[in-house]
C-alpha cells in the first residue's frame, strides 16, 4: 500500500480499532474511522501514517473538508515536533505565496477559458468520426485519437475540481459530473482507476514504493547511471532506450486494459455508472469503426503515443525520492520531480497546460488558465530558496528520459 512515516510497508488490512494517525497542523489525528470513506482512497492515507500531510490537505481539500478536519482534530494530541514540514521556514514562506494568489484572484474560474477548451477537445472527435466514412478515414481515425488526447487533459482539471467553482457541493458536483462525461463516455478510461493512480501521484510524486505512476517495469528500467540495475537489465531491457520513443504507441491500449481491470475485481454495484458510460463508449466506437477496424487501431495508437509522450516527459526523467517520511516540503519535492515543457501558449493549449507541470502540482485546483500567471512568482520563489526551476523543450525532455535508461556506459 506504500510506505508510511517509519519507511515500513503500510499493511493493507487494518486490525479493528488499531489506530492510524496523521500528522495535520500540528495534531496528530486518528483517521481509522474514516479511512474507508476517503474519496481519496485508502492509499494515501496509509502513506501518510505518522507523518506530516498539512501541504497535501491544504492543496487538494475544500472548505468543508477543512472543517471535518477541524472537528477530527479537537481533542486530538500534539504531533512530533520534528515531524512538521508545513511549519519551517520554507513552508511557511510557500503557504504565504498560496495565500498571496488566492487574492490575486488566481483560484476563480474562468469560464470563457473553459468553453474554449472543451470545443477544442470535443470538436476534431466529431469532424474525424465524420471523416471515417467520407472517404478520409486515416484523417478522420487521427482526429479522433487527438481528440481522446485531449480529453484526458480536459477531464483531468475537472477531476482536480479546477474548473467549476463556487460551494463546496456544486464545484464536486459538477466537476464529478462532467468528470465522468469526459473519462469512461468519451475517452474510454474509468474515473476511479485514474484517481487511485493520479492523485496518489500527485500527493508523493516519484516516490519509490509510494507513487504508481512511476512504476514501469519490466518494460522501462530506469537506470539512473546506477551499476546495480545496469547489470541486472534483461536481454529485451537492454534495447530499452531504443523502443521508448515507439512504446509510447501502446500506452493507450495498456491503460484502456488496466482500466477495466480495476473495475473488475471490485464489487459491481458500487461501480454501475462507469461499467454503463465504458459500455456505452465501446459500443459507439464499435459502430463507428465497423468495417473499418484497421483505423481503430491508428486511433489508439495516436492517442497513445501523443498521451505517453508528454505524460513521461515531466516527472519519469526527474529524481527518484526514498518513500517514507523525508520530512521534504512539497515545494522541495516539486522542485526534484517535475520539469515544464517550454513552447509558449500553443504548447500549452496542446498539451492541455501539462507543460506547466511544477505549477500544476503545487496547486492543482488552480483553473489552467492562471497557471502561466502563476509561474511568474512560481520562479521568483524558487530563485529566492536556491532551488532549481526545470524546464526544457519537448524533444529535450525525451532525450532526458532516453539518458535515464541508458545503460552501456555502466558496464565498461
Amino acid at each position: 500500500m506504500g510506505k508510511g512515516g517509519q519507511g515500513k510497508v503500510a499493511k493493507t488490512e487494518k486490525v479493528a480499532d488499531e489506530p492510524l494517525n496523521v500528522y495535520l497542523y500540528g495534531k496528530s489525528i486518528d483517521i481509522s474511522k474514516f479511512i474507508h470513506k476517503h474519496p481519496g482512497g485508502a492509499k494515501a492515507l496509509h502513506i501518510f501514517q505518522n507523518r506530516d500531510a498539512t501541504e497535501q490537505f491544504e492543496m487538494y481539500h475544500s472548505p468543508v473538508a477543512h472543517k471535518m478536519m477541524q472537528a477530527m482534530s479537537k481533542d486530538a494530541p500534539d504531533a512530533p515536533a520534528e515531524s512538521a514540514v508545513a511549519t519551517t521556514d520554507i513552508g511557511r514562506d510557500f503557504a504565504a505565496l498560496t495565500k498571496h494568489m488566492e487574492d490575486l484572484g488566481y483560484f476563480k474560474a474562468d469560464y470563457a477559458d473553459e468553453a474554449f477548451k472543451l470545443f477544442l477537445t470535443l470538436m476534431p472527435g466529431f469532424i474525424g468520426a465524420r471523416l471515417l466514412h467520407s472517404g478520409m478515414p486515416v484523417l478522420g481515425a487521427f482526429l479522433m485519437g487527438f481528440s481522446f488526447y485531449l480529453s484526458g487533459w480536459t477531464s483531468h482539471d475537472y477531476l482536480h475540481h479546477s474548473v467549476i467553482k463556487g460551494s463546496s457541493k456544486r464545484m464536486v458536483h459538477w466537476n464529478n459530473a462532467i468528470g465522468y462525461l469526459l473519462g469512461p463516455l468519451w475517452q474510454g478510461y474509468a474515473v476511479e482507476w485514474w484517481r487511485a493512480r493520479h492523485n496518489t501521484h500527485h500527493l508523493v510524486t516519484n516516490e519509490d514504493g509510494n507513487d504508481p505512476d512511476i512504476k514501469t517495469a519490466p518494460v522501462l528500467v530506469y537506470v539512473r547511471n546506477t551499476p546495480s540495475i545496469a547489470r541486472a537489465l534483461n536481454a529485451v531491457q537492454r534495447w530499452q532506450q531504443y523502443y521508448y520513443v515507439p512504446v509510447m504507441a501502446i500506452l493507450d491500449v495498456y491503460w484502456r486494459a488496466e482500466s477495466i481491470a480495476y473495475l473488475a475485481v471490485r464489487p459491481f454495484h458500487k461501480h454501475k455508472a462507469s461499467w454503463l458510460l465504458l459500455a456505452i463508449h465501446y459500443a459507439t466506437l464499435a459502430y463507428l469503426f465497423q468495417g473499418k477496424m484497421a483505423y481503430m487501431a491508428l486511433m489508439m495508437l495516436v492517442r497513445g503515443f501523443l498521451t505517453g509522450i508528454v505524460v513521461f516527459a515531466t516527472h519519469y526523467g526527474e529524481d527518484i525520492i526514498d518513500g517514507g517520511d523525508h520530512k521534504m516540503t512539497l515545494v522541495k519535492q516539486t522542485a526534484l520531480t517535475s520539469r515544464n515543457i517550454t513552447g509558449g501558449y500553443m504548447m500549452n493549449i496542446l498539451t492541455g497546460f501539462i507543460s506547466l507541470q511544477t505549477e500544476h502540482h503545487l496547486w492543482p485546483m488552480m483553473p489552467t488558465a492562471h497557471l502561466s500567471k502563476a509561474q511568474v512568482l512560481t520562479r521568483s520563489f524558487f530563485k529566492k530558496w536556491d532551488l532549481e526551476y526545470r524546464e526544457s523543450n519537448l524533444v529535450e525532455c525525451v532525450w532526458y528520459n532516453i539518458r535515464a535508461l541508458r545503460y552501456e556506459h555502466l558496464l565498461h
